[in-house]
């Protein structure tokens, strides 16, 4: 069924193609000859009449009756305001027609009439066309012309004024919907901008269809659509996207075959989808609208390409700096594995060096050395997990009740085992009680500022960590005496994989990220400043109801 769905309308396309080949041909062939522009001419000039002189029906009984009645009125009054007065309330009656929006048809006619009727009911010798004297012979042609000329020019005037204001509510559209257009932020804002100004504008239902590439529309219509379509449509609006040509109702295209219209959406460089319409019944284009629709058309490709285009960009940024995220997290991860696992290679090597084998202190000291690399190892694969935990929204807290107090203390000693030449001093009140919080994730979150505070300041620096009760909250506090943040890098600090320029190489740029993430996770908050006297400062709030 796919199958001939799709052949199907590859032969209308070459069948498109075809049609249009030949109306080129047939082009330059009567532009040779210059038949052309004689035939476009005399069309012109026909539709121009058409479009003047067709009126309803309804119109022209309405133009001749109200001739008849005004003639019947002015006949029983006549015989008081003079023959003259009546072609005078004629012309007057004449004169109002095109304010009544009566065409020049209809006007011609009761021109016509009128003057019959003065002349058979009016003028002397009465009942007859014959006219007894030579002035009103002459008064009765001029009243003709004077009657027909003046309703035809005042009709006129009425017409321009109508395409005046329909170019001005024209002009109003088009710049409702540039306006609304360019105010559009996404894709699905354009269109259901697009949908709106459409349906408001032409009074039809709408449906977008987007394409999937230059050869193919994709399955589901745009869910702002006002109306859905089935597959018969759809292969109809496949026509108009693979033909780039108006195709349905209204067109030359397979008009006979779907009620709707299918403009399609592209540019030279391509093709971005269909925008089909359902006219009401009885609804008729004509070339003034057309041209709207079409303009319409043009200012929704434009605004769809830009979306297009900036969401592109957006793609391309995302990949450049995927890429120059990798290679950062790549330099680092190397750096930082790099530092560890030549400690441990180092020490077992000299493990297995005979000449140290019976100096127990050198032994130790490698021991210990290569259980200090392990540590930082551990936690750099630990820093990864974690945040990639965070990331997948999988972190799961496992409370219990802990000590303040003991967090602290144990992150502390951690820390000082893998920094022994670092000076922290610890200051908790003892009124702290206990807390309700996942202990390892809390411990990771302060070693990871404490290294953090290491990492940035001298070995003579001194970092001080403090934690005290304040209301409903746990404020624990960790600074230093150091150089402190510049100040426009401080709202970056908790950025996932960012390091301050111009620092000396080597971390992940992992660990506040993560000691925000596990604070956070805990209905807590952190935030970072420099000391009022120099220094840099972690501020760590805990609500004890965790």
């Amino acid at each position: 069924m796919i199958r001939f769905d799709l052949l199907r309308a590859d032969y209308y396309v070459d069948l498109i193609f075809a049609e249009r080949e030949r109306d080129m041909e047939t082009l330059n062939k009567k532009n040779e000859s210059g038949e052309l522009n004689i035939e476009t001419a005399t069309k012109n000039f026909k539709l121009y009449i058409r479009k003047i002189w067709n009126a309803s029906i309804t119109k022209y009984f309405l133009a001749a009756l109200i001739i008849l009645i005004s003639g019947l009125f002015l006949y029983l009054i006549h015989l008081h305001i003079g023959y003259q007065s009546v072609s005078l309330v004629f012309l007057f009656i004449i004169s109002l027609l095109p304010l009544l929006n009566f065409k020049p048809g209809p006007i011609f006619l009761a021109a016509v009439m009128s003057a019959l009727v003065w002349n058979f009911f009016f003028i002397p010798p009465y009942y007859t066309f014959r006219i007894g004297k030579v002035e009103d012979t002459m008064m009765f042609l001029m009243y003709f012309v004077i009657a027909t000329v003046s309703g035809l020019l005042i009709s006129r005037i009425h017409t321009q004024r109508s395409l005046i204001n329909q170019r001005e509510r024209r002009t109003s559209a088009l710049y409702n919907l540039t306006r609304d257009l360019s105010s559009s932020k996404s894709l699905d804002e354009v269109t259901a901008c697009a949908l709106e100004h459409l349906k408001s504008t032409f009074h039809a239902e709408v449906v977008f269809i987007y394409a999937d590439n230059d050869k193919s529309l994709k399955h589901m219509a745009h869910p702002s659509s006002t109306i859905s379509i089935d597959d018969a449509e759809r292969n109809i609006a496949q026509i108009a996207l693979l033909s780039s040509e108006k195709v349905g109702k209204f067109t030359h295209n397979v008009s006979s075959i779907s009620p709707f219209t299918y403009f399609p959406l592209y540019t030279k460089s391509r093709k971005y989808g269909v925008a089909g319409l359902l006219f009401p019944e009885g609804y008729t284009m004509d070339s003034e609208v057309e041209s709207l629709l079409d303009t319409f058309i043009v200012l929704i490709t434009a605004a769809v390409e830009r979306e297009y285009l900036t969401e592109l960009a957006k793609n391309n940024l995302m990949i450049a700096e995927s890429e120059k995220l990798y290679k950062t997290l790549f330099d680092s991860i190397s750096h930082e594995l790099k530092t560890p696992i030549t400690t441990i290679i180092g020490a077992i090597s000299s493990l297995k060096d005979e000449r140290i084998n019976g100096n127990r202190n050198i032994i130790l000291q490698l021991i210990d050395e290569a259980g200090i690399a392990s540590e930082r190892l551990k936690r750099l694969v630990e820093n990864l997990l974690d945040i990639t935990r965070l990331e997948r929204g999988n972190l799961k807290l496992k409370k219990e009740w802990h000590s303040i107090s003991d967090l602290l203390n144990s992150s502390i000693s951690r820390v000082e085992t893998e920094n022994r030449k670092s000076k922290i001093n610890c200051d908790v009140n003892d009124d702290l009680g206990m807390l309700y919080f996942d202990y390892p994730l809390l411990e990771q979150a302060i070693i990871n500022i404490l290294h953090n505070s290491i990492e940035y300041t001298s070995p003579e620096c001194q970092i001080d960590v403090a934690a005290k009760r304040k209301s409903d909250s746990i404020i624990i506090t960790i600074s230093d005496n150091g150089n402190g943040f510049p100040e426009h890098e401080i709202k970056n600090l908790f950025t996932k994989f960012y390091r301050i320029p111009g620092t000396k190489a080597g971390g992940t740029g992992l660990g506040l990220s993560i000691a925000k993430g596990f604070i956070e996770a805990h209905g807590g908050s952190i935030k970072a400043q420099n000391r009022p006297g120099g220094g840099a400062e972690f501020i760590i709030l805990l609500p004890i109801n965790l």
